[in-house]
């Protein structure tokens, strides 16, 4: 249970080092296809994921919560995967969850499909972002999401972003658990912001307060009625995508990792964040066993997650608000 259903307070702590990780480019060092990440006698670094999700809906139930996430593992789902790994993600849907809730179903199916035949993960993420508005298009609905996804792999985190949705790393020291480190995955894509705002210009739209035809978020996939009435490019559906490395193999390496609406974002900032994972002292119990035993309760993460949504609604925040929580370890090779 959260401990945020009333007002919140946080307690004052040192400031953690942030930093954000980078965009994937043609220039960008290996690895780019998941084989990549295999040794030269083809094994892979172990990576031991555990996930858990909250949500609550909008301030005064206006309408339906228009949230989806995902938790999706090869493991469960795709037994012709050489190499193993996690897909986690959120999505913001508006005007009803009809996009949200079809992309959460459609973009692991078509990533899995795209990785298997051999495309990079920045390909397999911009075809299948693609693939996922080509089904919409034939729902016959103006409903639009954005959406965020990340791909865990071996030392290896991809964070491939659709809109203001967003991703955290927060690396741990010990096992207290003690934050070591706040690593940003994605950055939002707004109109407002000043690197969209030039790519939408020079696509031919136009940004007026912040929105294009009234549409905040400048990259999502759906929302036909404003694409519509735009020049093609200016609403974008090609995802922005980063990678994170967790660890150089040399060191064993925990961290805990969210991604969540902008229901929670709009009000939480990376010290709160600390001070939640500090104050969720049993996660340490997580990290002792996680990897040893087959099913770990994840109840921590639960309380983790819940505690972002309701902490958030404590805050002040009006939307609605969806957190996944997952803790990763990276045991070192042959441990």
């Amino acid at each position: 249970m959260s401990r945020f259903r009333g007002a919140a307070k946080a307690q004052a702590r040192p400031a953690v080092p942030e930093d954000e990780a980078a965009v994937v480019t043609e220039n960008s060092s290996p690895p780019h296809v998941l084989d990549d990440l295999l040794d030269d006698c083809g094994i892979l670094p172990e990576c031991h994921v555990e996930v858990a999700h909250a949500t609550v809906t909008n301030w005064g139930a206006r309408h339906e919560n228009e949230d989806r996430w995902i938790a999706w593992s090869s493991a469960e789902n795709d037994d012709k995967a050489r190499v193993p790994y996690w897909i986690i993600g959120v999505l913001d849907g508006h005007d009803t969850e009809v996009a949200s809730d079809a992309v959460s179903r459609m973009l692991p199916l078509y990533v899995s499909k795209h990785l298997g035949d051999g495309m990079t993960v920045v390909d397999a993420y911009t075809r299948s972002m693609a693939d996922c508005e080509d089904r919409l298009k034939k729902l016959g609905s103006n409903a639009g999401t954005c959406a965020l996804s990340c791909l865990v792999a071996g030392r290896s985190i991809w964070c491939a972003n659709l809109g203001d949705c967003r991703a955290v790393l927060i690396t741990l020291q010990g096992e207290t658990p003690k934050v070591s480190g706040v690593h940003w995955l994605s950055r939002d894509q707004k109109a407002s912001s000043e690197d969209e705002r030039r790519r939408i210009r020079a696509a031919g739209g136009m940004v007026i307060d912040g929105r294009v035809e009234g549409l905040e978020p400048s990259r999502t996939l759906g929302d036909f009625d404003v694409k519509g009435a735009t020049k093609p490019g200016v609403i974008s559906i090609v995802p922005e995508v980063r990678r994170f490395q967790l660890t150089d193999g040399t060191t064993p390496t925990q961290a805990i990792f969210m991604c969540a609406t902008d229901g929670v974002w709009d009000v939480i900032t990376a010290t709160d964040i600390c001070n939640l994972i500090h104050s969720r002292k049993e996660i340490a119990q997580l990290q002792e066993v996680i990897g040893r035993t087959s099913k770990p309760s994840c109840q921590p993460l639960k309380d983790l997650a819940e505690d972002l949504v309701q902490f958030s609604v404590a805050r002040g925040s009006q939307d609605d608000c969806t957190a996944v929580v997952a803790l990763i370890s990276v045991p070192l090779i042959g441990s």
